[in-house]
Order: structure tokens, then sequence, then C-alpha cells
């Protein structure tokens, strides 16, 4: 579910499961990306609850400050020496509208509890900075049934 909202959102490029470890090696040919990785699940009588953690990173760019050398005006539009800023504003946004979906937009998920959000950079290997994102989310499970016949009546 959260793979498929990540693959149709406009804004990301890339999308990825597993382990965070993993996701430190390997080079995506477009930018954003997003991961998906579920770190657990508990039951309870009723529920299944995923700890889930998703990941939205874009690849840092450098800017030189460069300018027009007549008027001095700038032509890259940024105050730093690279677009951190500019990353952790827009994969923030793209977090929140993954999130604000699956709370509110489909049937049978809930998001419970607090969201916890991170930002990164440097985290990685491969010059990526973007944001972690980890939460609870509820699914149904009627765990007092069973599918499955576990004890069939055969003549042992």
């Amino acid at each position: 579910m959260l793979f498929r909202s990540m693959d149709n959102h406009p804004s990301i490029d890339q999308v990825s499961q597993g382990d965070i470890f993993a996701f430190d090696d390997i080079q995506f040919p477009y930018y954003p990306v997003g991961n998906v990785n579920i770190l657990g699940a508990n039951f309870d009588d009723k529920n299944t609850d995923y700890t889930i953690q998703l990941i939205i990173a874009d690849k840092v760019k450098n800017k030189n400050n460069e300018s027009e050398p007549r008027t001095n005006e700038q032509t890259v539009p940024f105050y730093d020496v690279n677009d951190v800023v500019d990353i952790h504003a827009n994969t923030l946004a793209i977090l929140n509208d993954l999130l604000s979906y699956t709370q509110y937009s489909v049937q049978s998920y809930q998001i419970i509890g607090t969201i916890t959000n991170e930002p990164f950079m440097d985290r990685f290997n491969n010059g990526l900075a973007g944001w972690v994102s980890t939460f609870t989310l509820r699914t149904h499970n009627d765990r007092p049934r069973c599918l499955w016949d576990l004890y069939p009546s055969s003549n042992y």
C-alpha cells in the first residue's frame, strides 16, 4: 500500500524497499527516492500493528554561486554551498503527502500514535539528504479465527 502510494507520487522518481543499510549502497538513476522498510509487527486480538520506516531522499547538489559577470546577477538562487535546505523542505512535504494520504484516504489502515520525523544529511555514503519517518500502521487482524484446520481429522 505505501509502496504503491510512493510509486504514484509525482515527486518521487524511484522507490525501493528493504533494510536501511542496503539503501546506503544503492545508486539510483533518478532522484528523489523513497524507501519503505517494515521494522516489525505486533499482534493483538483484533489488529496487526506494523512499525514502518519511510525514507525520502534527494541527491545533494553543490552550488558554485555562479553569476553574470556584467551585472553580477546570481543565476543560482540558493544562499548556501548546496541545496540541502530545499531538499529538506521538499522531502518533508512529500512525507506529509504520503502520510496524510495513508491516514485519511486509505480504508483498512490507520496510523497510530505520533509520527517521528528526523532530517539527515551525510548519513549515507552516496551524498543523500532528506527525512526518515517512523510510525505505527494498524490494520485489522481477526486473530482468534484460523483459516486452516491445523488438526485435521484423519486416521492416525
